[in-house]
């Protein structure tokens, strides 16, 4: 089986946790994720065709590993990655050196990590319905009920999406993990899922963007939960099918993979989409700029930081230099 396929099957293994079948009020079947009524409408783009630029990458390095699925920015430059064939995360230098390894024998399934400003690395672990918080090589563990599949840290706690639906699709908590609301009511309540409106929190300067990874959206809002803007992205794409099974479990089984990953860097939101090209936002309005092509073409995850690209490919991750400043 291809390696590309095991990772987003390893990512679909939110799938296995399921929905508790007394929370969703849908019988077993297979529903069109919609917007829900009263909800904002996407926003389309200005335009409709792609604009590209030139980007020039030389190698820095390269880091074997097993299965390198998600890459996240920290301090000081480096970057972490949760490698998933041995439930494990790896903090690399800009150079590529391995630093820290955090994980086995304590993280289960994870399925999102986010790296605090004083260095904390919060690791999402559906096996044990909790968050990993490791300080050093020790981790102190957050417990949740429900659990949550994706997660960014905020300035007063962290801001996530559950496996269960509620009324907003992202809810946030204190630092000890502590409910302490929800906002984002933009589908029915039982598909506000991070199974089926599934997506990336990317962490910005006051707030975060979402891009949906099967749908053509892009949502950014306040850590307090207030919208900044709606839009669809150059190549919209329609929202999936959520499939329901008798126990109440989603999966959402024919979608177009639109976002792999996402990362901002000055005013610039750069999102990966299925097709390995890099489309590139303005973070104030979420209006279209410029695309261009990473530097490997079978990459999986792609993340830039001030001077650095990182992608993870069937190589390992790779460490990249551009050679003039990005466009």
């Amino acid at each position: 089986m291809p390696r590309e396929r095991i990772f987003w099957m390893v990512l679909a293994s939110l799938v296995l946790v399921g929905v508790v079948a007394g929370s969703f009020s849908r019988r077993a079947g297979t529903y069109p994720l919609t917007l829900a009524p009263g909800a904002p409408s996407p926003r389309p783009q200005e335009t409709s065709e792609r604009v590209w630029k030139e980007a020039e990458f030389e190698r820095v390095a390269t880091v074997q590993m097993g299965l390198p699925t998600l890459l996240r920015p920290g301090p000081g430059g480096n970057v972490y990655v949760l490698d998933s064939s041995r439930s494990r995360v790896l903090q690399l230098s800009p150079e590529g050196r391995i630093l820290t390894t955090y994980g086995d024998p304590a993280l289960g399934n994870p399925t999102d990590v986010a790296v605090g400003a004083d260095g904390e690395v919060w690791v999402c672990d559906l096996d044990h319905n909790s968050i990993a918080v490791f300080d050093g090589r020790r981790a102190r563990r957050i417990d949740l009920d429900p659990p949550i599949g994706r997660l960014a840290l905020s300035p007063k706690g962290f801001v996530a999406t559950g496996i269960a639906g509620g009324e907003g699709l992202f809810r946030r908590y204190s630092k000890d993990g502590t409910p302490e609301g929800s906002f984002g009511a933009l589908f029915p309540e039982e598909l506000q899922t991070s199974i089926a409106a599934d997506g990336w929190i990317v962490p910005g300067a006051d707030g975060f963007f979402y891009p949906f990874r099967n749908a053509g959206l892009l949502a950014s809002y306040t850590w307090d939960g207030r919208l900044r803007f709606f839009r669809q992205t150059i190549d919209p794409v329609p929202l999936p099918k959520v499939r329901v099974d008798t126990a109440g479990r989603q999966s959402v089984p024919d979608a177009t993979l639109v976002s792999i990953s996402s990362s901002v860097v000055e005013d610039n939101l750069f999102v990966l989409t299925g097709e390995r090209v890099l489309d590139v936002y303005d973070v104030e309005t979420g209006s279209y700029r410029y695309s261009l092509h990473p530097p490997e073409k079978d990459t999986r995850y792609v993340v830039l930081t001030g001077d650095r690209l990182y992608s993870a490919s069937q190589r390992g991750v790779t460490v990249w230099r551009p050679r003039n400043p990005l466009p």
